[in-house]
């Protein structure tokens, strides 16, 4: 069976990867270069217990609360697009706590193997470093650190398992010796992961390529057709056939799916990070910083902060005033760590769908077409878990357990 996927990200790639395991010719194309979309320049994290959907009773008071500061991890620039109107309303409706609840459910249950699938990908030979000192929440505000108590306590009660320990300021800083003394608590998650994105996401390609699967750059899907036969994908100068095919073109899916009659409610919200050498105490663990809404995570020597959310359109350019944003509003966690010589300075769209959760399943009424797309902030998270549940779409004609609640059908409702 001839399988297209459309994105070499990590969901792309990580499809491709279950895909080709499973028997299938595989095909990837990417109308960049591998990996260097939203899942290059993250913090890396397979953290199952900060996988609750962003969409949350209280969210969106808080959220527009916090953009009267100058320093707000959220922007929000005026469009007078309907889209966005209707994602904005949607995503208002998906604020409740049953819906948050249910959602919280259906992220951490995809998400429950992905250690062991990570673990699995390593054995077979792809080769990328993972790091398992777990992760620490720290907050300065006894407000800040409720937030988060209450968020793993959500994951816990969805199913989550991963020993979690909440502890005081002293405490924390025993664990974590880089905080400063402003921080007064946090969590310790031991299970928690991460990787370095774009080693990870060319560690999938270069394992895909030795094993004979195409994985071609600089390829523009602009269109889908099917007429009584096999899938034609149009690249401009020419097309590719394919029995099947998988969308995993992240904030770029919805111009796939709309021509052939889906509905999305779906947006890009940029993200930044910024990685750089320093001088002075280094963490040792992945962190996120709770009232600053920034990750952590070190690589080596270097130190990756990333955050922000701004919904500004597909505009993937670099707004340097929102690294520093990160960076003023990072820094007071650390006791002495500061930054030397900025190394990567990085600005991508990460696809939000307005309820917060991964679309991945047949696209209805287009037989032969998947969707894998929408992960927002929880790619790596739940990249190999997604490429299982494709695998068995795709080759199998079976929708798993765990993505029956994220299918492009919710959108029908």
């Amino acid at each position: 069976m001839r399988v297209a996927v459309v994105g070499a990200g990590a969901i792309g790639l990580s499809c491709a990867y279950s895909l080709a395991r499973g028997g299938a010719d595989v095909r990837v194309l990417e109308r960049g270069r591998v990996g260097e979309g939203c899942s290059f320049g993250n913090t890396g994290w397979i953290c199952p217990a900060l996988s609750a959907p962003l969409p949350a009773p209280g969210v969106v008071f808080g959220a527009l609360a916090g953009m009267l500061r100058r320093d707000s991890p959220l922007l929000i620039q005026p469009t007078l697009r309907a889209s966005f109107f209707r994602w904005s309303w949607d995503f208002w409706r998906a604020c409740t706590s049953a819906r948050y609840q249910a959602g919280l459910e259906a992220t951490v249950e995809l998400g429950r193997r992905t250690f062991e699938l990570f673990d699995d990908l390593r054995a077979a030979g792809v080769q990328f470093d993972i790091h398992k000192s777990g992760m620490v929440v720290a907050a300065t505000t006894q407000a800040g650190l409720a937030e988060y108590v209450e968020m793993i306590d959500g994951a816990r009660e969805a199913g989550y398992d991963g020993p979690v320990e909440v502890l005081d300021a002293h405490e924390v800083r025993r664990v974590e010796p880089a905080l400063s003394d402003r921080v007064i608590g946090g969590i310790q998650v031991r299970a928690e992961r991460y990787v370095r994105p774009e080693q990870f996401t060319a560690a999938l390609a270069r394992y895909l390529r030795e094993s004979g699967t195409s994985v071609e750059e600089g390829v523009d899907v602009r269109g889908l057709t099917r007429r009584n036969g096999p899938w034609r994908l149009d690249t401009g100068d020419a097309s590719v056939e394919a029995d099947r095919v998988v969308i995993a073109a992240g904030a770029w899916s919805p111009a796939l799916l709309t021509p052939l009659g889906i509905r999305l409610p779906f947006e890009a919200a940029k993200g930044y990070s910024v990685t750089a050498s320093g001088t002075g105490t280094a963490p040792k663990h992945a962190l996120y910083l709770a009232e600053a809404k920034v990750g952590g995570s070190p690589f080596g020597e270097r130190m990756r902060f990333a955050g922000v959310f701004d919904l500004t359109g597909t505009d993937s350019s670099l707004r340097r005033r929102r690294i520093g944003t990160i960076l003023r509003t990072s820094l007071p966690y650390l006791r002495d760590w500061r930054p030397k010589e900025i190394e990567l300075q990085w600005a991508g769209l990460r696809p939000y769908p307005a309820d917060g959760l991964p679309i991945i399943g047949p696209v209805p009424g287009q037989e032969g077409l998947y969707a894998a797309t929408g992960h927002g902030r929880m790619g790596i998270t739940l990249a190999p878990p997604t490429g299982e549940a494709v695998c068995s779409l795709v080759l199998e004609d079976r929708t798993p357990e765990e993505i029956r609640s994220l299918g492009l059908e919710r959108f029908r409702r």
